[in-house]
């Protein structure tokens, strides 16, 4: 049980160190520059405001993005993030970890996609050892995973672990400050209480504790096939989880089993469920493992995430020759492209995008030419004139 008090947890040095957290590759958004030229008097406000139970959440602003897919981001005020880090970093997170099993790759130290990967392929290798190439395996993903999530279990679920009632109210608070818009859950199906615009579902994507509570709410799900079932070969990566076993008629009956668990969590699988042959291949995580007749395993990346790693490198490309980013930015879009693929067995497909981001003479010409044209116009020298960068009148 969490054991610690309200009043432990909010003193004004975990928010300060929540601040300095929090404010990490974010020092020159809006916001966080408004916060900082007061930042004293607005800690000492929010501290006060904690401790004396007026806090509320505030509201939050929805922005799209569409790459890999479609998804609605939920940004909150800069004060929620700090108090969710104050909540995370020093109770949630340690907590919810260290009782997570350890194929739940999630939102934790030390472990995330790669992990997850890396583990699978392992478990994958030795199960093929003992059964050799057949057996089947089970591919779940949940409807709308994070947009589904009922708020009263999900309440029930993470205040079931908690002592002091201010830290449950304040965690039932953050639950329910964000409510899914009818119309997108009647979009997929997805039943809710009818009382306006609060349908008692889903929790903001871009939210801290909205990563802790998704890594443990479906923990349920994994002590079942684990302890229950008995299935070794086993890994989930938020909603979307794996597993593997010799007998089809098992896996049916896991199937069975895992859907009534997901059902009592108030949540649906989605048509990418099903049931298939390891011989024809596993797909998980933007990889697909590939079993040859003679048992090697090899991990080679989608299709349809190399489409997506051409159209980032082709916008960071056109970035530099517009002379909006410096060479820095390339090299670290390179180095968060071998990232990406260095678990998987693409050595040309690497090649290649490394290739696009290697810059000729010409073109290290017209980055250069760029760069001075649009230093002219911020002087004024062609009588053109633009907003400044830093100056906050100027950035409203």
């Amino acid at each position: 049980m969490i054991t610690t008090t309200y009043e432990e947890l909010f003193n004004y040095k975990t928010i300060y160190n929540a601040h300095l957290r929090g404010r990490r590759c974010k020092r020159d958004k809006k916001p966080l520059v408004r916060f900082e030229m007061t930042m004293l008097d607005h800690l000492t406000e929010l501290h006060n405001k904690v401790l004396d139970g007026s806090y509320q959440p505030g509201k939050y602003s929805t922005f799209t993005v569409k790459i890999p897919k479609v998804r609605e981001i939920q940004t909150q005020p800069y004060d929620n993030r700090v108090v969710q880090h104050v909540l995370c970093d020093n109770v949630l997170t340690p907590y919810f970890g260290a009782r997570a099993i350890i194929d739940n790759a999630a939102c934790q130290k030390n472990k995330g996609m790669h992990f997850a990967l890396d583990r699978f392929e392992k478990m994958l290798q030795t199960y093929i050892r003992k059964h050799g190439v057949t057996g089947y395996f089970l591919k779940c993903d949940i409807l709308k995973y994070f947009p589904s999530i009922p708020h009263k279990r999900l309440k029930e679920i993470i205040c079931s672990h908690i002592v002091d009632e201010k830290i449950k109210k304040l965690v039932a608070d953050i639950i329910d400050g964000y409510h899914t818009r009818p119309a997108f859950l009647d979009k997929y199906g997805i039943p809710y209480r009818h009382n306006g615009e609060k349908t008692g579902r889903g929790i903001p994507i871009g939210n801290q504790t909205s990563q802790i509570f998704g890594m443990f709410y479906l923990n349920k799900v994994d002590r079942l096939i684990k302890e229950r079932l008995r299935i070794k070969v086993y890994s989930r990566y938020m909603d979307d989880f794996v597993l593997l076993h010799e007998d089809k008629e098992y896996v049916k009956y896991a199937l069975q089993e895992i859907t009534k668990a997901v059902e009592y969590l108030g949540l649906q699988f989605n048509s990418k469920t099903q049931i298939l042959p390891i011989k024809n291949g596993i797909t998980y995580l933007g990889f697909r493992f590939i079993i040859t007749p003679t048992g090697k395993v090899i991990r080679m990346v989608k299709k349809v995430t190399k489409k997506r790693l051409r159209w980032r490198a082709d916008l960071v490309k056109k970035a530099y020759l517009d002379g909006i980013v410096p060479i820095e930015r390339v090299e670290a879009s390179l180095a968060a492209f071998h990232g990406h693929l260095k678990g998987g067995n693409c050595y040309r497909f690497e090649s290649e995008l490394k290739q696009k981001l290697t810059f000729t003479e010409k073109e290290q010409q017209e980055h250069q030419l760029n760069i001075e044209k649009q230093q002219k116009i911020k002087e004024g020298k062609n009588g053109e004139w633009t907003k400044c960068n830093w100056c906050i009148k100027c950035r409203d």
